[in-house]
């Protein structure tokens, strides 16, 4: 059976309301829906309806490595527009865990080692023989996410999946990537055929920089404390990728399938270090986008043409409002902005009640939409619907839950994993976090699931 990714959204639809919960009335959602997930234990779940439920019409038949074992992409893609951001909603999903390894997702292929210093993917390839390993990733790269998962993504009614790939995957003139494994840029390129297929737009977010940008697993590589900044070889590196990206899916192939390339995923903007170096990088990232609109003459007098492929970049965990003016027109064209919504690793965010998470969901909503009339269009590039960091290994391989810890007599159990453990007060919190999530987040240009 195949996983999106732990706790996917991949169902909206206009039927019955999820509960009948009061909701906040700074925080509406301006139509009825209902949310399915699987979670991290892969087990299907409706909130606000019964488990069994959501099984048939969600659920994605099995696809063996064996019948896919050789990325095929179509000559010419589905021709179409690209993506009318400002003024329609992006409303997608991210397909994390398939082209960057994070325990917490696939905790399977690292168990599987035997070696629990195999803790991301940079040590995945190191600490085991290449040959494996590869091995290893050429089937996930073939069975995590196949066709059927796009046909279901955009049956469920969303317009967007968002990809996270390593610089590593990326074809640049620097080759060197060692101990990384090469050899998924293939199969980016299937999917997004596949996208255009069903007629879904997508976000590729370069997930991974060399050196790290954050010091995190989801960067490929843990560390105390990131080193991308430091290496002006590592930040050309990265800006080369970005011109990779762009080139690559601004083809006439590939139609309009590919909207946005998001230039750097989670930098450490709360270094200074990291911070200076980043928005350095951003504006290097944006002239290298201009230039290239300018030799093909889509850009004239100051203006892109909207069909052309956008830029966006990230807040670096410093909010939005920490760029204020920045990259903005009429200076700058085409550049969106995405933010992160979460409420579950901050120490302040471990005493929350379920109407706080609520409260500061509509809170986060309007704080985004009043930067996004006055600067940049914003998306809301992750977020969850989980108020505890009860996921195993969420923090990191081998490291507990911070909410399970910090106060006596709670339990993970009953927040994650089977959701034969949730209360029906927790699935009926679910389906109205999610609620006003959406709403909050709608005020902007739109969010994508993770």
């Amino acid at each position: 059976m195949n996983l999106i990714t732990a706790f996917l959204l991949v169902f909206i639809f206009r039927i019955t309301p999820l509960s009948a919960g009061k909701r906040p009335k700074t925080c509406k959602l301006k139509r009825q829906q209902i949310v399915a997930a699987i979670d991290d234990n892969n087990h299907p779940f409706t909130y606000g309806t019964s488990p069994a439920a959501s099984t048939s019409s969600i659920l994605p038949t099995s696809t063996t490595s064996d019948e896919q074992s050789e990325p095929t992409v179509a000559a010419v893609a589905v021709i179409r527009s690209r993506f009318p951001y400002g003024q329609e909603l992006i409303r997608g999903v991210n397909l994390g865990g398939w082209f960057v390894l994070e325990p917490w997702i696939t905790p399977s292929l690292f168990i599987n080692t035997n070696n629990e210093a195999i803790v991301d993917e940079y040590t995945f390839a190191l600490y085991q023989d290449q040959g494996v390993a590869r091995g290893i990733l050429e089937n996930h790269w073939n069975t995590w996410i196949v066709e059927e998962d796009f046909k279901a993504i955009a049956a469920a009614g969303l317009n967007h999946v968002r990809i996270p790939v390593p610089y590593w995957a990326i074809p640049t003139t620097n080759t060197t990537i060692y101990p990384f494994i090469d050899g998924a840029w293939p199969h980016l390129l299937r999917a997004v055929d596949w996208a255009a297929t069903y007629g879904i737009s997508v976000i590729i977010d370069i997930h991974c920089a060399p050196g790290s940008q954050n010091g995190y697993d989801n960067s490929g590589q843990k560390l105390n404390y990131p080193t991308w900044h430091t290496s002006a070889a590592n930040v050309q590196r990265t800006v080369e990728a970005f011109q990779t990206l762009v080139h690559e899916f601004s083809q006439p192939q590939w139609g309009g399938t590919v909207g946005i390339i998001e230039a750097l995923n989670e930098p450490a903007g709360f270094y200074d270090d990291v911070l200076a170096v980043t928005n350095d990088y951003w504006q290097q990232a944006y002239g290298s986008l201009r230039n290239m609109r300018l030799t093909r003459g889509t850009e004239v007098n100051g203006e892109a043409a909207d069909g052309e492929i956008k830029m966006a970049i990230m807040d670096g965990f410093r909010g939005v409002m920490h760029y204020n003016g920045f990259l903005t027109p009429p200076n700058a064209e085409g550049v969106l902005m995405d933010t992160h919504s979460y409420q579950i690793f901050n120490n302040d965010q471990m005493f929350m009640t379920d109407d706080d998470h609520i409260k500061l969901s509509c809170e986060r909503g309007g704080t985004i939409s009043g930067y996004a009339t006055t600067n940049l269009w914003t998306f809301v590039g992750e977020w969850t619907s989980s108020p505890t960091d009860c996921t195993r290994w969420i923090n990191g391989r081998g490291v507990g839950s911070d909410w399970e810890q910090a106060a006596p007599g709670r339990d993970c159990s009953k927040k994650s994993g089977r959701w034969q453990n949730f209360d029906e007060e927790y699935k009926t919190f679910l389906g109205r976090y999610f609620e006003a999530q959406v709403a909050a987040f709608e005020k902007s240009q739109g969010w994508v699931y993770w």
